[in-house]
């Protein structure tokens, strides 16, 4: 079973703002002009995770950063 409010990859909270209780996706981190989704990044998400779990900023940051 995939917990939607954990990063697939270091399992922390991803503090995911799309599914937060007042559901504010204008909040998410992931709207950050910062952060770049690249196909090598989505790549790195386990396959069973795939539309279920969001990254965490970390881990998004730190795969962004590898991948530049």
């Amino acid at each position: 079973t995939i917990d939607a409010t954990l990063c697939p990859l270091c399992q922390q909270d991803n503090r995911c703002g799309n599914i937060a209780p007042c559901n504010n996706q204008a909040s998410c981190w992931c709207r950050s002009p910062e952060i770049n989704f690249s196909e090598a990044l989505l790549k790195q998400i386990p396959n069973e995770a795939k539309g279920k779990a969001c990254l965490c900023k970390a881990c998004a940051l730190a795969l962004h950063n590898d991948a530049v």
